[in-house]
């Protein structure tokens, strides 16, 4: 046994997962489709990941497409990664409806001994007073393996920005360049609650895995996309690159995007009530065209269904991507899962697994294929011609009050 191998297997066992569906009543999906849900959410949350080191999340994106050809696989030059279903090939003079979600969550980067002291630098947004204590396990971006686990023993804010952390309780092996993500469980499901180490933003992501699979089950006639972007957690570094490479013009043409997140649940948004149309975030608001596209499609899926759980809410718990798809022009909105420990910050200041509702996630699914299903939608919004038949009935009480205000 190889040195390396021999460190790999001294390591602790890491923490176990349960991926299987929940009985119940409250699933919006068939059993099927479901299923497929289930497939793509172990495929991708076992995949371990941080900024600038989504490898192994990619790498199941990428697997995904090479094993579906009829998807069309464009990358651009930061990594993001877009996948097309083309439709029937008809020209449509609508615009293209693409969903977008991104493949990191707040990691660590080891920079190695300095002083006699391993230290590991922390990108992404959690408090300091939550990581000390907390168990990490690194891996090798190359092979996506585990090779090393450690504990936060102190964490500093550096003038630079960078939270700088200093580790204890070292095993394995770690050389500079390698990841860490918590020591968590990749997936566990508890009654109908999901727990995993990466729920923002990988459980959308595994969403747009199963709505290619379903678009193209169904021989949906016009082209959607998926994107996949990195480095979302350190300031939409990833999009911004996407948006300012010009990708998305050049090969989608005129676009409009529904940005997929998992944002901290609020008063207005609540874990298990089914999932929610954002219509902003903590710094804008979105696109008032595609949130009335995705209500109206979840009206539709209440009639369908006889009812469809669904939250509508501003999550100003944190920004997302559709804030820089609308600044660099490209209409965007959201829809998102109401989330429980928001970048693991548990109970207590401790670290903890993130965790969802399973049947608001498949009523993501269901409201994304609705969505795409509908698009693009009538001409004139609902809630447009329903003010254009009350101004018909009104419209003369109205001429003649204008008639007596322009004669005093």
């Amino acid at each position: 046994m190889t040195k390396s191998k021999r460190a790999t297997a001294s390591l602790p066992e890491a923490p176990g997962a349960r991926f299987r569906l929940p009985r119940s009543e409250s699933s919006v999906l068939t059993a099927d489709d479901g299923e497929l849900l289930m497939g793509h959410t172990e495929r991708l949350l076992c995949a371990p990941t941080a900024p600038y080191a989504e490898d192994a999340a990619l790498a199941v994106v990428e697997s995904f497409a090479a094993a579906r050809p009829t998807l069309v696989r464009r990358r651009d030059p930061h990594g993001n990664l877009l996948l097309t279903w083309p439709g029937n090939g008809r020209t449509s003079k609508a615009p293209q409806l693409a969903f977008s979600a991104h493949l990191d969550h707040p990691g660590f980067h080891y920079r190695g001994m300095r002083d006699g002291r391993r230290r590991a630098s922390f990108h992404g947004g959690v408090p300091l007073e939550y990581m000390v204590g907390g168990d990490v396990r690194f891996f090798d971006p190359k092979t996506h393996a585990a090779c090393a686990t450690a504990r936060v023993r102190r964490a500093e804010k550096r003038p630079d920005g960078t939270a700088m952390c200093e580790l204890s309780r070292f095993r394995g092996r770690a050389r500079r360049g390698m990841f860490g993500a918590w020591d968590l469980t990749p997936g566990r499901i508890s009654g109908r609650r999901f727990r995993g180490r990466v729920c923002d933003d990988l459980l959308p992501a595994a969403a747009s895995l199963a709505l290619l699979d379903l678009l193209a089950e169904r021989r949906h006639p016009r082209p959607v996309t998926a994107i996949f972007t990195r480095a979302e957690e350190t300031g939409f570094v990833g999009c911004v690159g996407l948006l300012r490479s010009g990708l998305l013009g050049r090969a989608l043409g005129d676009v409009h995007v529904i940005g997929l997140e998992c944002s901290p649940r609020r008063t207005t948004a609540k874990v298990g009530l089914g999932p929610v149309i954002r219509v902003g975030d903590g710094r804008t608001v979105f696109d008032p065209a595609i949130c009335a596209h995705l209500q109206t499609a979840a009206a539709t899926l209440a009639k369908k269904r006889g009812g469809f759980p669904v939250q509508r809410a501003l999550m100003d718990g944190g920004s997302c991507e559709s804030t820089a798809y609308n600044l660099w022009g490209v209409p965007a909105g959201g829809l998102c899962l109401a989330l429980g420990n928001y970048h693991n910050t548990g109970p207590q200041q401790t670290i903890a697994e993130e965790f969802v509702d399973w049947f608001d996630f498949e009523g993501l699914l269901a409201l994304m294929l609705e969505a795409a299903s509908a698009w693009p939608g009538p001409r004139q919004p609902p809630l447009r011609a329903a003010l254009n038949e009350r101004w018909q009935k009104e419209y003369k009480l109205l001429a003649a009050s204008a008639r007596r205000t322009a004669q005093t």
